[in-house]
């Protein structure tokens, strides 16, 4: 199985943005717990992937969001809204280092409308843990 990594426009990115807010790698690590020698490993496209934590604690520390430095297009400005299926569709989505199958994700859906579509009321809770659980199956099959 191969790992998915980031593209060497991640390193640039830290950098440009550690750069435009005046601080060294000795002060970006001190900010973040990460070592000076890793970020300047990441800045120099020789670590490409960091794990989601440190990508996390160096969005915040640079005062960005976590998609500007991996380069993503995505917004999630709070006025911006996007259908389930959308998002579903429009993006590869990884788990577990492999990428999501078409059949998968219509599952996938499957399985939030059912949750999201649902009564909840004790009258048709049974029923629909039931028809809930089936596509779970159905997903676990695939």
């Amino acid at each position: 199985m191969k790992k998915e990594q980031m593209s060497d426009d991640f390193g640039k990115m830290l950098k440009k943005l550690r750069e435009e807010r005046g601080l060294s790698l000795g002060r970006l690590a001190g900010l973040t717990g990460i070592s000076a020698s890793y970020l300047s490993r990441l800045e120099r496209s020789q670590k490409k992937s960091p794990g989601f934590p440190k990508l996390m604690v160096l969005a915040e520390a640079l005062n960005v969001e976590p998609w500007t430095l991996v380069g993503s297009s995505l917004s999630w400005d709070k006025g911006e809204t996007t259908d389930l299926k959308e998002l579903l569709f429009n993006h590869q989505i990884q788990h577990n280092g492999e990428i999501l199958s078409a059949e998968t994700k219509e599952i996938l859906l499957e399985i939030l409308e059912a949750i999201l579509n649902a009564d909840w009321s004790k009258e048709s809770l049974l029923q629909e843990l039931y028809e809930i659980g089936e596509l779970i199956n159905e997903l676990k099959e695939t």
